[in-house]
């Protein structure tokens, strides 16, 4: 037997209880059973990058960011409850996410070939997670999920969606194609509850899907018009709804912050000026559910990108959900 180090003592002087915990978001506990399920948040991972015209490895994704160094577990690190007890942030003054439940509800098991199905069962789980009344974030895969994932939130009529993307994503098919990750945002467009799309960070894009989006009434904000503007003003700019979507593409960030990405683009945000929109967004508007996709960990080698990318979920949660 291993013998006990003075090292894992609890703060308050007792020897913790040695508990293993599942390979889970935050480490939050699983759920087997979503009818049964009783979460504040709701984690659906989607291995998926079939949708991919370039570099594949977006599959990978949701268990890289389960695994993914991280400032915040849910789970008490002592082993003494189950409560989730929040974590302390500096600038705060205070412990965030404290008393707010999760719960993993796995990966949506992904069929070779057959698309629709594997959007179908995409889009049943987040009906279901989101009629028992818990906030689902959809962690990816490639972007061509979105579409399904926002077709599960019919309830939330009208639902307003913000992109954060290097791509319009607008594009109609490929080759025929309709669903890939060059389109999702166009099929969400489709949706009759959505409402007003706005593209932020954009710095790639075609003169077609660029038109069709200004026809349809889109927001572009490209990168530069980002800075010009600064982070808070972008999210002024950003119309006011009954409920909100937000869709985070990793590869609207910097490649020297993020480059884990199968399409990734020079000149993007960094994580100093994503950070401040995503909180003013959260405050002013009825966050809903969001989704964050394209990290592909085989490009990753510094496992910095899986790092941005939990740190930016758990920072859009913090500011969703106030400590109790």
């Amino acid at each position: 037997m291993a013998q006990e180090s003075p090292n894992s003592q609890a703060p308050d002087g007792d020897w913790p209880i040695v508990k293993a915990h599942p390979r889970s978001f935050f480490k939050a506990p699983l759920c087997t059973d979503l009818d049964t399920m009783d979460a504040d948040v709701a984690f659906i991972g989607v291995p998926f990058d079939q949708g991919t015209l370039g570099r594949p490895g977006a599959r990978y994704g949701p268990d890289a960011i389960r695994d993914a160094p991280r400032g915040y577990s849910y789970a008490d690190p002592f082993g003494r409850g189950e409560e989730a007890e929040g974590y302390y942030d500096i600038e705060a003054g205070d412990e965030l996410l404290r008393g707010i439940t999760m719960a993993d509800c796995g990966n949506i098991n992904i069929l070779p070939v057959d698309l629709h199905r594997n959007f179908d069962k995409l889009t049943q789980v987040v009906e279901k997670v989101a009629a028992q009344g818990a906030f689902p974030v959809i962690v990816g895969g490639d972007h061509a999920i979105t579409y399904p994932a926002v077709r599960g939130l019919s309830r939330f009529e009208p639902l307003n969606i913000v992109h954060f993307d290097a791509h319009m994503d607008y594009s109609h098919d490929y080759q025929g194609v309709l669903y890939t990750h060059g389109s999702p945002i166009r099929r969400c467009r489709e949706l009759p509850f959505v409402g007003h799309i706005s593209s932020v960070g954009i710095r790639v894009a075609r003169r077609q899907p660029y038109e069709d989006s200004q026809r349809d009434g889109s927001l572009i904000i490209t990168t530069k018009r980002f800075r010009e503007l600064g982070p808070e003003a972008v999210a002024a700019q950003i119309p006011r709804g009954e409920n909100l979507y937000i869709t985070f593409d990793i590869d609207v960030m910097d490649p020297s912050q993020a480059p884990g990405t199968g399409t990734p683009e020079v000149g993007g945000l960094i994580y100093e000026e994503a950070y401040p929109c995503l909180m003013a967004l959260v405050r002013d508007h009825n966050l809903v559910a969001m989704d964050l996709v394209e990290v592909a960990p085989p490009y990753d080698s510094s496992e910095l990108t899986v790092q941005y990318a939990s740190k930016l979920i758990i920072d859009v949660l913090a500011a969703r959900f106030p400590s109790r």
